[in-house]
């Protein structure tokens, strides 16, 4: 049960994180209208920004369920720099490699892969819409 309330309060977070990093690069881009490529570089910039704060996000969540014992990986005592790493690769649904969730941690890794998916399809709606309206002038 606390896995299920850690996971979804983190997608909520990562979900909240996305759509104000839209609107932020949506009001930058807004103002240079007349540079097209870097207006496009920009966006993309920004919103890659958006994607890792995100996985450190997320990073924070497996720390809270280890802390707590809610949850355990494959590797004992993981650094900050090994749950960003598995963090990172849940999120861009790499998939497992040298680090595993055992248990009911597993329901974070689920939320997390599925958020991750959206976000980044989100993302390539919103480059496009972005390249599209600079490929128009």
């Amino acid at each position: 049960m606390v896995n299920t309330g850690i996971s979804l309060v983190w997608a909520l977070l990562a979900i909240g994180i996305h759509y104000e990093a839209l609107e932020l690069t949506t009001f930058i881009t807004g103002r240079l209208a007349w540079v097209h490529r870097l207006r496009v570089g920009i966006a993309v910039t920004l919103i890659v920004i958006a994607h890792l704060i995100e996985v450190i996000v997320f990073a924070f969540g497996w720390a809270l369920l280890l802390k707590i014992g809610a949850g355990s990986l494959s590797i004992p005592d993981p650094s900050w720099l090994d749950l960003v790493y598995f963090s990172g690769t849940v999120y861009s649904t790499v998939g497992f490699g040298d680090i595993v969730p055992i248990g009911p941690s597993r329901i974070l890794s689920i939320v997390e892969s599925v958020t991750g998916l959206v976000l980044i399809a989100w993302t390539a709606s919103f480059t496009f819409m972005e390249m599209r309206r600079s490929w128009n002038r």
